[in-house]
C-alpha cells in the first residue's frame, strides 16, 4: 500500500507549511499493462490516476486501455516521449543530435570509427525539438498519437531538452545542447523552444494541463576524471547556464514541471552514507537552488512532479524513492511502471549541412 502522509512544503524562505493535503499518486503504464486487475490493484493501493505511455507501437491498444482506466474511476492521462524517437531518427537522421566537441563519450564505445569527410557522428535515436524541422515534425507526431483517443485531463511530455551527452562528455545527464561542433544539419532554435512547443501542444490538443518533464544536469563531483563527465568541466561551464536559459521561459508557461528521477536508468546509484532514494531529493532540490546561481529563478517544490522508477526496482527501493519525493513537498508523484528508456549510441551520418544563417535561426 502507498502510505499517503501529510507532507510539509519547504519554500525558499525556509518556512514550513503544514497545511497542505497529502500528495496525489499516479502510475504510468503501457496500454498492455493497464489490465482491469492491475488498475483495481493500483486503485486499492492509493493511486488515483493513470498515465498511458503512447508511442507508435502502443497507439493501436491505447483507446481500449483508456476506457478501462476511466471505467476503473481513475483519472486518465497520457505520457509521450518526445526526443528519444526511433521512428523520426530512422526517417530523418539529419535531425538527430550530434556527438561533436568533447571526445570523452568514446570511452563508452571503444573502437567506434572516426567520421570521414562529409560525415558526422549522430546520437541515435535522439531527435530533439531544438531544431525547427524536428519541432514541427514532433507536433504532427503528437497529433497522430493523440487523435481519436478518449479525452484526458493531463498530458506529460518527456525529454523536451537535447540529447544525452551531445557536448561529447559521455554523461547521460548532459542535456543542454543538441550539437557542440561546427557541423549543423538542421535549423537550430532558441532557448524558448520547449516553452513554445508546450504552448502549441496545448493549443492543438485542448488538454487541460500539459506537464513537461525535465532532466537535471550534472553535479559538481561528476566533472572529476573517472566521473560521469570524465574530466570535462561541465558543471562550471555552459551546461547549467543553458539548462536554466531553457527552463526559465518554460516555467513561465506551465503550472507544474515534471522531473525525471529514474535513478537506475540514469546511472545514478545510491551513494554510500546517504539515505536510500536520496538522489531523488537531491535532484528536486537542485531545481530550486541551481537556477538562481545561473541567471534564473528556482522552481518551488510544490510545482515539481517527480517521476520515479517503478520498473526493475525492489519494493524497498521504491518505498525509499516515494518517501524522499513526499518529503520534498511534491503535490503530484508519478511512478513509472513502463520503462522510460534513456539510452543512446553513436551513428555515422552523411552530413548535409545547412547554411550558417539557418543554423542559428530563433
Amino acid at each position: 500500500m502507498i502510505k499517503l502522509i501529510l507532507i510539509s512544503i519547504l519554500g525558499t524562505s525556509g518556512v514550513v507549511d503544514t497545511k497542505k493535503s497529502p500528495a496525489t499518486h499516479a502510475a504510468m503504464l503501457s496500454p498492455v499493462q493497464a489490465t482491469e486487475a492491475r488498475l483495481s490493484t493500483l486503485k486499492k493501493s492509493g493511486y488515483s490516476a493513470v498515465l498511458l505511455d503512447l508511442s507508435e507501437a502502443t497507439r493501436p491498444l491505447a483507446s481500449a486501455a483508456a476506457k478501462r482506466v476511466t471505467a476503473a474511476k481513475l483519472k486518465l492521462g497520457y505520457w509521450v516521449e518526445i526526443a528519444r524517437c526511433p521512428a523520426l531518427a530512422d526517417a530523418h537522421p539529419q535531425w538527430m543530435a550530434s556527438l561533436q566537441g568533447h571526445p570523452e563519450w568514446r570511452r563508452h564505445f571503444p573502437g567506434f570509427p572516426e567520421p570521414g569527410a562529409g560525415e558526422v557522428v549522430k546520437n541515435y535515436p535522439w531527435v530533439p525539438i531544438l531544431y525547427k524541422e524536428s519541432f514541427d515534425a514532433h507536433l504532427v507526431r503528437l497529433d497522430n498519437l493523440l487523435g481519436g483517443l478518449p479525452k484526458a485531463s493531463l498530458l506529460m511530455l518527456n525529454d523536451l531538452q537535447a540529447a544525452p551527452s551531445a557536448c561529447g562528455c559521455g554523461n547521460t545527464l548532459c542535456r543542454w545542447t543538441p550539437d557542440y561542433g561546427p557541423i549543423k544539419t538542421a535549423t537550430r532554435l532558441g532557448p524558448d523552444a520547449a516553452a513554445r512547443f508546450v504552448a502549441e501542444a496545448k493549443r492543438r490538443t485542448k488538454i487541460a494541463e500539459i506537464v513537461p518533464v525535465w532532466t537535471t544536469e550534472c553535479q559538481e563531483h561528476e566533472s572529476a576524471k573517472g566521473g560521469h563527465c570524465d574530466g570535462v568541466p561541465c558543471f562550471n561551464g555552459a551546461c547549467w547556464i543553458d539548462f536554466t536559459a531553457q527552463l526559465k521561459p518554460l516555467a513561465r508557461t506551465v503550472q507544474r514541471i515534471g522531473v525525471l528521477t529514474t535513478h537506475r536508468e540514469l546511472a545514478q546509484l545510491e551513494e554510500a552514507g546517504k539515505p536510500d532514494g536520496q538522489w531523488v531529493r537531491d535532484v528536486l532540490t537542485s531545481m530550486l537552488t541551481m537556477p538562481p546561481k545561473r541567471g534564473g529563478d528556482g522552481i518551488e517544490m510544490h510545482r515539481l512532479v517527480p517521476v520515479l522508477q517503478g520498473w526493475g526496482t525492489m519494493p524497498t527501493q521504491m518505498q525509499a524513492q516515494r518517501a524522499r519525493a513526499e518529503e520534498s513537498g511534491a503535490r503530484l508523484i508519478v511512478t513509472a511502471l513502463s520503462t522510460i528508456y534513456q539510452g543512446w549510441s553513436p551513428r555515422i551520418v552523411r552530413a548535409e549541412q545547412i547554411p550558417e544563417r539557418q543554423a542559428s535561426k530563433k
